[in-house]
C-alpha cells in the first residue's frame, strides 16, 4: 500500500485506492483486539486526517454537497477518537517536555501533574472501547460511499485543490503571527498538515522536489503540533493552580511550557517563511511545469486518465 499516486493508474482510480487503503488501515486499528489502544487510536486519527487532505484535493470534482457531507463525517469520526485520548496525549506531552529540559530537571519532576493524568488514563479504557466501536461503524459506512464518488477529473481540478490549501496555509501563517492565539496557530497547523499529505499523494509529479517539500512540511507540522499540545497542557495545568498544593511545581512547569512554545514558534516562523514565500499562483504554476515534464516522460500519460 502507498499513500501516493502511481504512474500506471488513472487519477480518479488512484484517489479512490488511496482513500480505501486509509479506511482499511483505520479500521484495522479500531478492532477491539488491539492491545495498545492509545497508539491504535492515534494511528486511526492519522488515517482520517490523510483522507480529509485528499478530500480537499478533489473538492471541486466531488461537488460542494458531497464534499461537505464527507468532510463532516470524517471530522466527526476524528473528534470521537480525540475525546478519549486526552490523558494519554497529555502524558506524552509532559514526557517530551521533561526530555527536552532533562539537564535542568531533577528525577521525578512534575509528579503532582503526572499522577492524576495516569489515573485518568486508566479510567478512560471503557470510553475508548465505545469510541472505537462507534468510529469503526461510521468508517465502514463511509467506505461504502467511496465507490459512488464522481470521477476526480484531470490535473486541473487537482491544481485548484492544491492552490486552495497552499493559499489558506499562507494566509493562516500570517494570521498566526499577527494575532497569536491557540486558535490561529491551530488553524495554520491544520493547513500545513493538509498540504503535507497532499504532497505525499502527488510525489510522482516530481519526486525530488516533492520529497524536499514534504520533508520541510513534516518538520513544520511537528513544530506546530508540539506547540498546540503544549498550549492545551498549559491550559489544563493552569486551571489546577488554585487548588494545587504544589503551586511552585506547576508554576515551574508553566514557565517551561512557555519557553518551549517560544522556541517552537520561532522555528516554525523561519520554516514557514521559506515554504510560503511564493505567491499561490506561482506555487501552482511551478507544479504545473513539473506535471508537463512528467507528461513528456511517461508514455500515454497514465496519471491524467480518469
Amino acid at each position: 500500500m502507498s499513500y501516493r499516486l502511481k504512474e500506471d493508474e488513472g487519477f480518479s482510480e488512484g484517489i479512490k485506492r488511496i482513500v480505501l487503503e486509509q479506511l482499511d488501515d483505520a479500521l484495522d486499528n479500531l478492532k477491539p483486539t488491539v492491545r495498545n489502544k492509545d497508539e491504535a487510536i492515534h494511528d486511526a486519527r492519522v488515517s482520517i486526517k490523510k483522507i480529509r487532505a485528499v478530500l480537499r484535493l478533489i473538492r471541486d470534482s466531488l461537488g460542494k454537497q458531497i464534499y461537505k457531507e464527507e468532510d463532516t463525517a470524517y471530522r466527526d469520526a476524528a473528534r470521537t477518537l480525540s475525546s478519549v485520548r486526552d490523558s494519554a496525549a497529555l502524558l506524552e506531552i509532559v514526557g517530551k517536555l521533561i526530555e527536552h529540559f532533562s539537564e535542568q530537571l531533577s528525577h521525578g519532576a512534575f509528579a503532582s501533574v503526572l499522577t492524576p493524568l495516569r489515573q485518568s488514563k486508566r479510567k478512560q479504557l471503557q470510553d475508548q472501547k465505545k469510541a472505537m466501536r462507534d468510529t469503526a461503524t461510521a468508517l465502514r459506512q463511509a467506505r461504502k460511499r467511496v465507490s459512488d464518488w464522481p470521477e476526480s477529473g484531470h490535473h486541473q481540478s487537482l491544481t485548484v485543490g492544491l492552490k486552495r490549501v497552499f493559499k489558506a496555509g499562507r494566509t493562516d501563517f500570517a494570521t498566526a503571527y499577527h494575532q497569536p492565539s491557540i486558535e490561529t496557530f491551530h488553524e495554520w497547523r491544520k493547513q500545513v498538515k493538509h498540504l503535507l499529505y497532499q504532497t505525499r499523494v502527488l510525489r510522482p509529479l516530481w519526486k525530488t522536489m516533492m520529497k524536499a517539500l514534504t520533508a520541510e512540511l513534516k518538520t513544520l507540522g511537528g513544530y506546530l503540533s508540539d506547540d498546540h499540545d503544549l498550549a492545551i497542557l498549559r491550559e489544563k495545568v493552569s486551571a489546577q493552580l488554585e487548588q494545587s498544593k504544589n503551586r511552585t511545581e506547576i508554576e515551574a512547569l508553566v514557565a517551561l511550557i512557555d519557553q518551549r512554545r517560544n522556541e517552537l514558534q520561532l522555528s516554525a516562523k523561519a520554516l514557514g517563511e521559506r515554504i510560503y514565500t511564493e505567491h499561490p499562483r506561482a506555487f501552482v504554476t511551478r507544479y504545473e511545469t513539473y506535471w508537463q515534464t512528467l507528461r513528456s516522460e511517461v508514455q500515454d500519460d497514465p496519471i491524467v486518465l480518469g
